[in-house]
C-alpha cells in the first residue's frame, strides 16, 4: 500500500508534467520550451506531497515493526525489502531513527493529550 501513495504522488507529476508541455504546445510554442516547461512542472514539489510521503512512509515504518514485534523472518519482511530495494540502506536508516524519536516521545504526547480531553 505504501509504495502505491509514493507511485501515485509520482504519476501526479507526470500528470502536471503533461498538462504544462501540453498547455505550451497550445500556444504554439517551440518543442524545446515544451519539453523545459514539462520537465520543469514534473519536479516542481506539490502541496500535498509531504502529506503523502508522510502517509507512505509511516506504513512502511508500521509494516517493519509489526514484522519484528511478531518474530518474522526479516527477509520476508515486504516493507523492509521495499524501503531497501527502492530506497537503500541509508533511508531505511534515517527512517528508522526517525520513528524511534517519535515512539520514544509518544507517552508524553498521550499524557499531554489526555489532559486536553
Amino acid at each position: 500500500m505504501a509504495r502505491g501513495i509514493l507511485k501515485g504522488k509520482d504519476r501526479l507529476h507526470e500528470v502536471v508534467g503533461r498538462a504544462a508541455g501540453g498547455l505550451f504546445g497550445l500556444l504554439g510554442r517551440p518543442r524545446i520550451e515544451r519539453v523545459f516547461a514539462q520537465e520543469l512542472a514534473r519536479r516542481i514539489p506539490l502541496p500535498i506531497d509531504a502529506k503523502l510521503t508522510a502517509a507512505a512512509r509511516g506504513l512502511q515504518i508500521a509494516g517493519i515493526y509489526i514484522c519484528i514485534v511478531g518474530n518474522r523472518d526479516l527477509a520476508g519482511c515486504a516493507c523492509l525489502r521495499d524501503v531497501l530495494k527502492v530506497e537503500g540502506k541509508e533511508r531505511l536508516q534515517r527512517l528508522v531513527q526517525g520513528a524511534m524519536e517519535d515512539w520514544r516521545l509518544l507517552p508524553r504526547r498521550m499524557r499531554d493529550g489526555a489532559a486536553e480531553v
